[in-house]
């Protein structure tokens, strides 16, 4: 098949999510693409677990924003215009930083991740960060993101260990 499929910010089409503290909205691709689409909106002092996925290389480009990202043992601040390519196995974290949410495309070869947001997840009432945010007891969080490649190996960014590395880079 041949036909494109395009999406605008606001598309009917593209289903969208409240997961956990997250707005995560799911573009579509052409028919019979395997590409898997997100764009997330993370508010500010959202961290994710040290987690691993074996079977997923976790890439994300930075729209809006600034984050202080960890893959394996390298530390670094990055903002729009950045690419984040983390590659499986590695353990990965992040904490969104600074006054504003940030903005993420996430670009991945298969549906794992996506197929957490969809079990854990509800559908967005509007296009917003979620209003009361959900997280999930800590065990069955662990259980579920084991069923999708995801297998936390660690705490969050601390809010003391990121100001840290804001302060080595001469960013306070």
């Amino acid at each position: 098949m041949s036909a494109a499929v395009i999406d605008g910010p606001n598309s009917e089409h593209a289903q969208a999510w409240w997961f956990l503290d997250l707005l995560v909205v799911e573009h579509r691709c052409a028919p019979g693409m395997e590409t898997i689409v997100l764009e997330m909106t993370l508010p500010v002092g959202s961290s994710a677990p040290l987690h691993i996925h074996d079977d997923l290389d976790d890439t994300w480009y930075i729209l809006n924003g600034e984050m202080v990202v960890r893959c394996g043992d390298d530390v670094v601040v990055a903002g729009a215009g950045h690419w984040i390519s983390m590659p499986r196995g590695v353990p990965h974290t992040f904490r969104v930083v600074g006054d504003r949410p940030a903005r993420i495309l996430l670009v991945h070869d298969n549906p794992t991740f996506r197929d957490l947001i969809r079990d854990l997840g509800v559908p967005a009432a509007a296009r917003a960060l979620p209003p009361q945010p959900h997280f999930p007891a800590p065990d069955e969080l662990v259980r579920v993101a084991a069923k999708h490649d995801l297998r936390p190996v660690g705490p969050p960014l601390r809010a003391e260990d990121v100001d840290a590395v804001l302060a080595a880079a001469g960013r306070t």
